[in-house]
Formats: C-alpha cells, structure tokens, sequence
C-alpha cells in the first residue's frame, strides 16, 4: 500500500450525525416528515442537492425552493459544529504513506473542516470534491479523478469509507475499501451493509484501524 484515500464526513469529522440533525430540522418546518434515524438509513453520504432535489422530485418539497440557497444555509449551520471523530490525530500521525481526501462536500468545506481539526497538513492540496466532477457519489467520477491526479495505482491505493454511497463510488473506480464504522451516526448493521457491498474489512474506531492500515502498509 503507497497511498490512503479517506473519506471526510463520517471518517476523519463527525459531520453526519450533525449533518443528519441539521437538515432533519430543517426538513420538518417545510412539513417533510422524517426522522434522524430515516435520514440517516435513506440519505448518508449523498449531497444536499442530490437529496433536496431528489424531495422535489418526489413531491415532498416545493418545487420553488432554491436548492443552492438551502444548501448554503444548511452548509453554515453543519460547519459551525464540526468536531474530530475521536483518534483521528493519531490515526493520521501513525501513516507513513501519502493520503488524499475525496469527499462529496465542497472543497472549501473540506479544506475548512481539515483546518478546523488540524489535520490539513496531512493532506497538502489533495483535496478532491465531487463538484469537481460532473456527479457526484455514488459515481466513480471523483475517486477516478483523484486516481488520475495522484498518479499511483489502484492496486497500491486503500480507500476508508463509511457510507454505502461512498463505497459504492470507491469499488466502481475498481479500488479496494476498508469500511469505516466510528463514526457517531453508524446504525447497528452498517457493517454488514458494507461487507455485502465488498469492502474487504470494516474497523469500528480509528485505534483499530490505525492497526488495520498499518499492516497494510508492511505488505
């Protein structure tokens, strides 16, 4: 293994929980009814305007809402609250080899939120976002971008991901991805999910997945 491509939301910040209660709120004062729980099962790792969209789409949300407008706000609320997910500074301490961040979330957040943690160092400018490309996980597009950027093989790469959409994108791109479950907003299950995906481990903290990927990095 040369290389470690993670996830941002739900693998190095604890955005989604945040996330999920954010735009829930938000959701049930348009008169959307649905809970953090669904939202979470429904709609982890997709982006706002995938998920807004989607709603007015299906008839939930008034077709006249500006979809950019509420991606804004909600964006602002969710940055205020970023937070590490706990063993991330050591976990990121411990690798030797390079990483990237490929993320469904703007660049400008991720760079934000790296900083915020401290963590953007590890990183320098391998940021990849999905606005980047022209879809968004569950595509491969931004992971084939990052690949192509990078200019290391596929099979030297290990992909960290905590959401069925991100898998999803990861394994389309034909790399290989460990499942990570630390995150606060992980449902009783979401392994197993990932596993039937095909990711080829999952590990439910960053102590063991720092142990996880460094004996990926001896082989």
């Amino acid at each position: 293994m040369k290389h470690i491509i993670f996830d941002c939301d739900g693998v190095l910040i604890d955005t989604e929980i945040v996330a999920a209660e954010v735009t829930v709120a938000w959701l049930n004062s348009e008169k959307v009814n649905i809970s953090v729980e669904e939202f979470i099962f429904q709609h982890t790792g997709k982006t706002y305007s995938n998920i807004i969209n989607g709603l007015k789409a299906e008839g939930f949300l008034k077709a006249s809402l500006k979809t950019d407008t509420i991606v804004h706000l909600l964006d602002d609320k969710v940055k205020a609250r970023v937070r590490p997910i706990l063993g991330v500074s050591d976990l990121l301490n411990s690798i030797s080899v390079s990483k990237s961040v490929v993320s469904n979330s703007a660049a400008s957040y991720v760079a934000q939120a790296l900083n915020k943690i401290e963590a953007a160092h590890h990183f320098e400018d391998r940021i990849f976002s999905a606005e980047m490309v022209a879809h968004a996980k569950p595509s491969p597009l931004v992971y084939e971008l990052a690949v192509s950027t990078i200019g290391i093989p596929k099979e030297e790469i290990i992909v960290v991901e905590d959401s069925q959409t991100g898998v999803q994108a990861a394994l389309a791109a034909g790399l290989k991805v460990l499942g990570f479950l630390g995150g606060s907003h992980i449902q009783p299950g979401h392994g197993e999910k990932l596993k039937q995906l095909g990711v080829f481990d999952v590990a439910s903290s960053h102590e063991e997945l720092a142990k996880k990927l460094a004996l990926l990095a001896n082989n």
